[in-house]
């Protein structure tokens, strides 16, 4: 996307361009005396912290509270949102158009008693942390081996990213008041709508609170020091300031006799400005600079103009373009020129006037105040020239005339800090669509504090660490052709779970018998659900929610029943007869009903006695195909439940079923999970549940029905469902399926087959690098991860060992471990 820049408008003249922070107390008359001289006063301050020989009364604030509201200056107090990154480079042109449009009405929202600060800063790692990181606990005893072989291979792969930063994104608004009591409404209400805009492009924003401002500052004051503040610290009796506690022992604005750098400590920084533009502005230009493997902040201050104003302000200039245009031509008529051919330059600047006049009165555009600032900071100045260098450089690529500030170094860091105020008076007039083409979304990086490993950016090669506990609604698929690593990374998920949540509860669905190993090794148990074996659910089971209504428990149970009876007597597509559904839930009421308050539970002996009872038809049908599920074989169902979830862990083994007595179990092992998934909730644990071959309860549309219910119904009990498939594309010609996947934060797709491409495309209204991401060309593991929001494309090449061997699903290389098993098996028999 691109967006005309109206570059030639000129600023008034000398003595009445207002600064951004007139613009902040208004237009000053000599009827508002008090905001003239309260402008005044702040410009006093500004100019004393800026000659302040104390370095504590030079950084750019004069107290922040708990609460995270900052007072900049006298009258002038600031807040910041910190928000989540998204999908936008790589996202459909629709979907860019929309973000464009919402930033707009973001920018647009703020009066001209504000003020705005859009912040992206690029913070290295430590480097205590780099290869030494702890991401899993190791104080397990069933787990210690894998969480520390785990440590060691993300350490490795820590080291192999090109960067090794954290990006943050913050907007930092500034409003003028009395005091902060009068300041906190005011703040609080923008806070609220700034939210709310944010969460229509799915961006996760919040309020920082006062630790977390300190942080933010003290990462840009003291990149390399370790945040060890706490509200302890601050002391009235000893006078101890938060800004006594961030700030670096040793500020030189003249290292080495240079006006262009500074010296914080050991580092050495810089801070340029954006000065020019090209005649048409890029959405990509700012992302190519924030994806520079460095340590830098963008900040682009940004001060609302009262449409009045802007308006007044454009007319002015288009009245002094008339006036040259006639001075021109009566010039030219005296020349003996043609006076109809103006210069290039004057008549290209009316026209641009022309047009943004036309942009303010009819377009839905405003004005604002400018100025675009880059901070960057190195170890050593000749580092730090590099770095300036290549981001002078990367400018120019994209037509940005980007400049050090000469002798306003001392000025430009404190404008750096995301605080609200700008403390360099070089501004320019823009637009709010040439603002808001300036995106501050780069290539995504997904690094989410206590989440599982997922992969590598396929882009920058830094860890994937996805919190699904974070999304919005965690409930998600993981889907790919078979050998596309969709096994593998399930396998991987669940050990994240079990070594990141080491309370959490986890249970499988296991059709093809593939999770025991790993199960086993990570100290679960394996539940086989087969004719010859001695487990058994009873569907009728109301194990640990004794607790809850009766009439909840009885109309779920129906709604279960009705599913059972789907997955048994092969539906048609229109789904039971309603008489069907009469008979069954009659019946289900009635096999409940015959234990009353004994205690006791019903068994498919009884619903089945009682549906031969029933004087219709129908009835007796619908006992006829239920009589092989309670006498014979396959009537294992039908005694009392001897499966308890004693273990965090529990993997239901339904392969020895056949096709539909899998569906079968696993509606009847469904109904076991919601009760513990109750009883969980009322103890504060999160239900895990994993579902592979979840395309099998999409088959009829009673089952359908039934899993949505239940799907929805777990998020609001601390329910992480994922289900996983190889062909979705059937799955999702259903109409709740989709809506069960629109209303899922979380999707992990590996190589699709053509006809599942094109129905995730659709679906996920996927970009074409994004469908690449997904199709037939790559290689086993690539992948694309969808968390919310953000679309991260994904590789992994993960090194053999221990882990690998629990994960791996190969055939070749599974036998060859066996074989390599027994081997050394007999080897050891031989020795005996």
């Amino acid at each position: 996307m691109s967006h005309r820049k109206n570059s030639k408008t000129k600023p008034e003249g000398p003595g009445k361009k207002k600064s951004a922070l007139g613009l902040l107390f208004g237009k000053t008359t000599n009827a508002d005396r008090s905001k003239k001289e309260h402008e005044e006063k702040v410009k006093a301050q500004q100019k004393q912290r800026a000659q302040a020989r104390d370095i504590a009364a030079y950084i750019g604030y004069d107290a922040i509270y708990k609460d995270g509201i900052a007072q900049v200056e006298t009258g002038l107090f600031s807040q910041t949102v910190e928000f989540s990154d998204i999908s936008y480079q790589s996202a459909r042109r629709e979907s860019q158009q929309n973000i464009f449009t919402v930033l707009s009405s973001l920018y647009n929202y703020f009066g001209a008693d504000s003020c705005v600060q859009l912040t992206i800063a690029n913070v290295p790692i430590p480097e205590e942390e780099i290869g030494r990181k702890r991401f899993f606990s190791t104080e397990s005893d069933d787990t210690t081996l894998y969480a520390k072989e785990y440590n060691r291979i993300l350490n490795d792969k820590m080291r192999e990213g090109v960067s090794n930063l954290t990006r943050h994104r913050y907007l930092t608004y500034m409003v003028g008041a009395d005091d902060v009591y009068d300041a906190v409404p005011k703040l609080s209400r923008i806070k609220g709508d700034v939210i709310d805009t944010l969460s229509r492009i799915r961006c996760e924003a919040h309020a920082l609170d006062g630790s977390e401002r300190l942080a933010a500052l003290q990462s840009q004051l003291r990149p390399k020091a370790p945040f060890t503040f706490s509200w302890d610290q601050v002391s009235p009796q000893s006078s101890t300031r938060t800004k006594d506690l961030i700030a670096p022992a040793l500020i030189d604005f003249k290292p080495e006799g240079r006006s262009d750098i500074f010296r914080v400590d050991e580092t050495y920084g810089c801070v340029l400005s954006i000065r020019t533009f090209g005649s048409m502005l890029e959405d990509h230009y700012l992302a190519n600079i924030i994806d520079l493997p460095m340590p830098l902040s963008v900040n682009l201050h940004i001060g609302p103009i009262a449409q009045s104003d802007a308006l007044a302000l454009v007319k002015r200039q288009l009245d002094w373009m008339d006036k040259e245009i006639i001075d021109e031509q009566m010039s030219a008529m005296k020349k003996g020129y043609d006076y109809t051919i103006l210069p290039p330059e004057l008549r290209y600047s009316k026209e641009e006037a022309e047009e943004l006049l036309d942009f303010l009165r009819n377009k839905n555009e405003r004005l604002f105040t400018y100025t675009g600032l880059i901070y960057t900071y190195a170890e050593s100045i000749e580092q730090l020239e590099r770095q300036v260098a290549q981001i002078i450089s990367i400018g120019q690529g994209n037509s940005l005339g980007i400049e050090p500030l000469y002798y306003r170094q001392r000025q430009a860091l404190n404008s750096v800090l995301p605080l609200g105020a700008n403390h360099i008076d070089a501004t320019r007039y823009l637009t709010t669509g040439q603002i808001a083409m300036q995106m501050p979304f780069a290539s995504l990086e997904l690094n989410q504090e206590g989440g599982g490993y997922y992969g590598q950016s396929k882009q920058s090669g830094n860890l994937v660490i996805c919190n699904r506990k974070k999304l919005a609604s965690p409930m998600g698929f993981v889907c790919g052709k078979p050998g596309s690593g969709k096994s593998f990374s399930v396998k991987r998920e669940i050990t994240n779970t079990v070594l990141a949540y080491p309370t959490d509860e986890i249970i499988i669905f296991d059709p093809a018998g593939e999770y025991g190993n790993l199960i086993e090794a990570l100290g679960g148990v394996n539940v086989r659900l087969a004719p010859d074996a001695d487990t058994s659910l009873n569907p009728f089971d109301l194990a640990d929610v004794e607790g809850k209504a009766d009439a909840a428990q009885l109309a779920f149970k129906i709604d279960a029943f009705l599913a059972l009876s789907s997955a048994m007597m092969a539906e048609s597509s229109e789904g039971l007869p309603e008489a069907d559904k009469s008979i069954i839930t009659r019946c289900v009421e009635a096999a409940y009903a015959r234990y009353g308050d004994s205690g006791g539970t019903p068994t498919l002996s009884d619903f089945h006695e009682i549906l031969k009872d029933q004087p219709e038809t129908e009835a007796r049908d619908i006992a006829l195909r239920y009589e092989r599920y309670v006498t014979g074989a396959l009537s294992f169902f039908n005694r009392q439940s001897n499966i308890g979830f004693d273990n965090r862990i529990t993997n239901i083994d339904l392969h020895d079923l056949s096709t539909n007595m899998r569906v079968f179990g696993m509606l009847t092992a469904l109904e076991a999970v919601r009760n513990r998934m109750y009883a969980n909730y009322d103890r504060g644990v999160t239900t895990w549940l994993y579902i592979d071959e979840v395309q099998s309860l999409f088959g009829h549309p009673t089952i359908i029905d039934y899993f949505a219910k239940f799907w929805a119904e777990g998020r609001k009990f601390n329910l992480i469902c994922t289900g996983i498939s190889q062909n979705t594309s059937h799955m999702l010609t259903h109409e709740r399926a989709r809506t069960m996947v629109l209303n899922s934060d979380f999707m992990l797709l590996h190589k699709q087959a053509s006809q599942d491409l094109a129905a995730w495309a659709e679906m996920l209204t996927l970009s074409g690098a994004e469908r690449e991401y997904i199709d037939e060309s790559i290689k086993a593991g690539e992948g694309l991860l969808v968390a919310g929001g953000a679309r991260v494309p994904i590789r992994d090449d993960f090194p053999k060992g221990s882990l690998y061997d629990l994960w791996n699903t190969k055939p070749e290389e599974i036998a060859q471990l066996k074989r390599a098993r027994a081997f050394e098996d007999n080897s050891k028999k031989g020795d005996k």
